[in-house]
């Protein structure tokens, strides 16, 4: 990267620093504290980055003795635009003035509808530290938090080197210790936007205004600031980028062996993660552009804001070119990378002007799905010969690129991969083909351990990039930590059954968030709608999905019976907006019951999300279970609102409260304690039950039930809590019976609790 474009970047990301010191400095004007302690406590001697940071408003740049051309202009103005970008007035009357130790607002608060004043309490981002959800309550920072704030970024930034290498190092500190920092402390000001999102977002404009400036040999920038700041405000400078693969679905699941499945599919999403990531990666170096301008990754999908320079466009078009190519004589058809854009000023000024962004990049994604192909392409692929039109990939069915034992090079890549994806610290990316699987052209992924990592880097030529797992690191050459849901109780299906209770099947859970799209591009209402809020949520989300999955699936809290804790489950996908979960069939039905909580508290239930649960036989082909569950999921989110499960069939699809409450809370809890305290009733008599209940139309079944009931009696010497036992469930059945939507629930309770008590079966999940 350019020397003078790689300061813009760190000065970008380091001019508010001193907002941390002043709030714990007695009033010191933040830019010279700012400025002083990256001078003399973290021994920052360069000029154009020190100046980015004494001089970075208006006031006291107009007065500043510094060149025409200091990087301090262009920082100035994209800290102006990133700062109209995020803050935002109150609706209702503030004090006047600032308050150094407000707290951070949640993002929740105004979206879809939302009027919440939640807040967060004082924290770092921290991996190990549990799910930090906002409260509803009146919350104060104080100085020795900030204090702790300052010693920590002191410690780490004394340790980086100002380099392209350690870009994103810098990036990983400053998340660490600003995403629960207010970047706003008016009072006037909704203070939702983090310290940390503001400096990504000032870092990512700047090197956006830098380019712009390249092109058009723009010298004077004092000139150019000063006497255009109207016009530029107002300029489409900026280019909203995505990237979209299509073919994930049928890539992760179109599977066909029945061995190692559990490991193939986690291997599977995780490698197009990957490449994802790698794709990201590899335009951002050909742009010598950082992470600082990407917006949301996850899903397929990745958001990048960019300068509207020629240059870019060039580049965009030849990496959607290159890429494509790659993935064509990879897996031919299978997957295909769509690269759209759409200009745009990031004030958003004109009412909907933020919408239509989306929708213009979202049009173009479409309309390069439809039209996917050249003619060149075409020709590509009718001049590939497979190497045995005789002989199929016996994971995949592919017939190219086959290795000796009938597994494709990929195939045979993931299963190298998916131990690694459990066991190692980081994931590297070489150059050398020998090295691993093939993630992008030229490119090649593997698993390391922090030792072999470091071997790798000191070594190896060929070396590229690598990610940490669940961590923030910094270091050379890591380009950024990836949040994985990797948790996993057992290392097969099998194993995951044999854990659970009851009947030997497996449960399946897929589930998404219902509207994202819509929440994503329009779920902050007027003013609120801009670039920084977006992404403010969607990182969110990310952390929530890939991250905070595992915690919530290691320390489970619902239990329709017995306890709860570590579930005997596994993530085989937990992205932006779904997920894909398996395991003993209880630990999976009620982890879905803790998701939705987790979610609701963890959004101010100003987001739902829609599933499908399933139970099979662990050998039941992997494609069909896949079907199966995702036609439940869109059985559920056709109900009236969606925010809701289908379980088993279409029969039994609920909305969240209802299913926990009434199926689980109540008709379940009656079910189970009347059957536990009379085992001699046994299962025939449960499946009469659930007879007479299925054809409850019939009006000699209402007679039937009644004479059922009265033969179950407890006799004259039977115990108190027998008989109350027994009161409580002929009354309640009686009246379930006569209900359509109570009966419907006791049917589906009956369904479960008949799982739950149906053992001596283990051998069946072998079959």
């Amino acid at each position: 990267m350019e020397d003078k474009k790689l300061k813009q970047i760190i000065g970008g990301l380091l001019h508010d620093v001193g907002k941390v010191l002043y709030r714990s400095a007695d009033g010191r004007n933040h830019s010279v504290s700012g400025y002083e302690f990256l001078k003399d406590e973290v021994g920052i001697t360069d000029r154009d980055i020190l100046e980015q940071v004494r001089f970075h408003h208006g006031k006291e740049l107009h007065h500043a003795e510094i060149g025409r051309d200091s990087l301090a202009y262009i920082t100035y103005l994209a800290d102006n635009i990133a700062a109209g970008a995020d803050r935002r007035t109150l609706e209702e009357e503030a004090e006047k003035g600032f308050d150094p130790f407000m707290a951070l607002d949640s993002i929740f608060n105004t979206l879809n509808g939302n009027q919440g004043k939640a807040k967060y309490l004082p924290a770092t981002l921290d991996p190990d530290g549990g799910i930090h959800f906002p409260v509803e309550e009146d919350v104060k920072y104080n100085e020795a938090f900030y204090k702790k704030i300052r010693q920590e970024i002191r410690d780490l930034l004394r340790n980086l080197e100002y380099t392209d290498s350690y870009i994103n190092s810098l990036l990983e500190v400053l998340e660490a210790s600003l995403s629960f920092v207010p970047s706003s402390t008016a009072r006037k000001e909704r203070a939702d936007i983090s310290l940390f999102d503001h400096v990504k977002l000032t870092a990512c404009v700047g090197s956006c205004l830098y380019d712009y400036v390249v092109e058009n040999q723009i010298q004077d920038y004092q000139e150019w600031v000063f006497r255009n700041t109207k016009m530029l405000y107002e300029q489409q400078l900026f280019l909203l980028a995505s990237i979209d693969i299509s073919g994930i679905q049928s890539f992760i699941y179109g599977q066909y062996g029945n061995s190692d499945v559990l490991k193939n599919l986690r291997a599977r999403s995780f490698y197009l993660e990957m490449m994802l990531e790698e794709m990201v990666d590899e335009l951002l170096d050909q742009l010598q552009l950082s992470r600082a301008n990407l917006i949301y990754t996850g899903g397929g999908h990745a958001y990048l804001l960019l300068p509207n320079t020629r240059p870019t466009k060039d580049i965009l078009a030849e990496q959607e070119k290159k890429v494509n190519r790659w993935l064509l004589d990879t897996f031919q058809t299978d997957l295909y990378a769509a690269f759209g854009c759409s200009v745009f000023d990031l004030m958003n000024h004109e009412e909907g002007s933020y919408r239509g962004i989306f929708s213009r990049t979202s049009a173009e994604l479409s309309q390069k799905k439809i039209h996917r192909y050249q003619a060149e392409d075409i020709l590509f692929l009718n001049q590939k010969h497979s190497q045995n039109d005789e002989r199929e990939c016996r994971i995949c069915h592919r017939s190219d690129h086959l290795r000796e034992d009938d597994v494709c090079e990929i195939c045979d890549g993931l299963r190298n991969l998916s131990k690694g994806i459990l066991e190692k610290e980081f994931f590297s990316i070489s150059a050398d083909p020998e090295a691993g699987m093939p993630v992008y052209p030229g490119r090649y992924l593997l698993a390391d351990t922090e030792k072999s990592l470091r071997e790798r880097i000191r070594s190896q030529p060929e070396y590229i990039r690598s990610y940490g797992k669940n961590s923030m690191y910094t270091g050379v050459s890591v380009s950024t930590k990836l949040w994985v849901g990797d948790y996993s109780a057992a290392e097969t299906l099998e194993g995951l059954v044999a854990k659970g209770i009851g009947i030997p099947r497996l449960g399946v859970f897929r589930a998404d968030i219902d509207n994202l799209g819509q929440a994503f591009v329009s779920g902050f209402d007027g003013k609120y709608q801009t670039l920084s809020r977006s992404a403010t949520f969607s990182r969110k989300l990310s952390i929530f999905f890939k991250l905070h999955i595992n915690d919530i699936l290691k320390n489970g809290k619902y239990s329709m019976y017995g306890e709860a804790g570590k579930r005997s489950a596994a993530i085989i996908y937990s992205g932006g907006d779904d997920l894909f979960v398996v395991g003993a069939w209880k630990d999976v039905l009620e982890f879905a019951v803790d998701l939705y909580q987790t979610f609701r508290k963890f959004s101010q239930g100003t987001l739902t999300l829609s599933g499908g649960y399933g139970l099979f036989r662990p050998k039941y082909p992997i494609s069909y279970i896949a079907k199966q569950t995702g036609d439940l999921e869109a059985r559920a989110k056709r109900m009236d609102g969606k925010n809701a499960i289908a379980l088993f069939d279409e029969d039994n699809v609920y909305h969240w409260d209802t299913f926990i409450d009434g199926v689980l809370g109540e008709k379940f809890q009656v079910i189970r304690t009347f059957f536990s305290e009379t085992p001699e009733s046994g299962k025939n008599f449960l499946y009469h039950l659930l007879e007479l209940l299925r054809n409850r139309t019939e009006t000699i079944n209402l007679a039937r039930m009644a004479y059922v009931l009265a033969r179950m009696e407890p006799d004259e010497k039977a115990e108190a809590q027998v008989k109350e036992d027994y009161n409580i469930f002929a009354q309640k059945l009686y009246q379930w019976m006569q209900n359509g939507e109570d009966c419907r629930q006791a049917i589906t309770a009956i369904y479960i609790y008949a799982y739950l008590v149906r053992e001596g079966e283990k051998n069946e999940a072998d079959k």
